[in-house]
């Protein structure tokens, strides 16, 4: 073994068991020697679904979705995004003791 595929690993660090995960008192850690790895790993993982995602359409707040409503809007339902659809709630008021 040579390592890994973005060759930031030692043949010694790609080998190691779980892939460099192990369970401590607190949870799983990963092995020093393979942090660099994972931050590869996600960097090119995430560049990938952004290429794939690139041509779908974009919320106006920032979120990309396969299909917008008629309002131009995702599926999120924040105050922001019902204020958009004309949708607004009834003032909340304390109940009465």
């Amino acid at each position: 073994m040579t390592g890994c595929r973005f060759g930031c690993c030692t043949p010694e660090a790609a080998a190691l068991p779980d892939g460099g995960w192990k369970s401590t008192e607190k949870g799983w850690a990963i092995d020093e020697r393979r942090a660099e790895h994972l931050r590869r790993e996600w960097a090119a993982t995430s560049a990938r679904i952004d290429k794939a995602q690139s041509d779908y359409p974009k919320c106006p707040c920032g979120q990309r979705a396969v299909a917008l409503d008629k309002f131009g809007l995702c599926s999120k339902t924040t105050d922001e995004h019902q204020r958009r659809r004309g949708i607004y709630a009834a003032p909340k008021t304390k109940a009465r003791a």
